[in-house]
């Protein structure tokens, strides 16, 4: 059984057509990432941090909290001065805020930590979303 001419051009559009779609599809999963929710009891002088991994991916940070709060993107030096009571560089920084809502894109590669800190007992809730295209 052999196929004529007509035969394999609709065979080579369906396969066209079907790459299409996948291509798609793997795009679409690339681009909305992965979305993460943790609900964390802050207490005083005591930072909770997120560790981050750079590159070309977008991060979306979204925090609310009982008691305002201070969050910072930062690297490992500034975790290290951070824990240890001191001030970091921070890439991303916002004092005393109750509610944030950040797209941030890291500057290079490596790692990053996004660091909560609390003056006062607080509880609070961040949402961390990874992707290419961030909504």
């Amino acid at each position: 059984m052999t196929r004529g001419a007509r035969g394999n051009k609709r065979l080579l559009a369906m396969v066209f057509a079907f790459s299409v779609v996948a291509v798609v599809f793997i795009g679409f999963v690339a681009a909305t990432g992965s979305s993460v929710t943790y609900h964390v009891t802050l207490s005083p002088s005591s930072p909770y941090y997120f560790s981050i991994s750079g590159g070309f991916l977008t991060v979306s940070v979204e925090v609310s909290s009982s008691e305002p709060v201070t969050v910072c993107m930062t690297d490992a030096t500034g975790l290290a001065k951070l824990k240890a009571g001191e001030k970091a560089l921070c890439y991303m920084y916002a004092g005393n805020v109750k509610d944030l809502k950040r797209v941030w894109r890291s500057p290079n590669d490596g790692q990053f930590y996004l660091v909560i800190l609390s003056d006062k007992p607080a509880e609070a809730t961040v949402t961390i979303e990874r992707g290419i295209l961030v909504k």
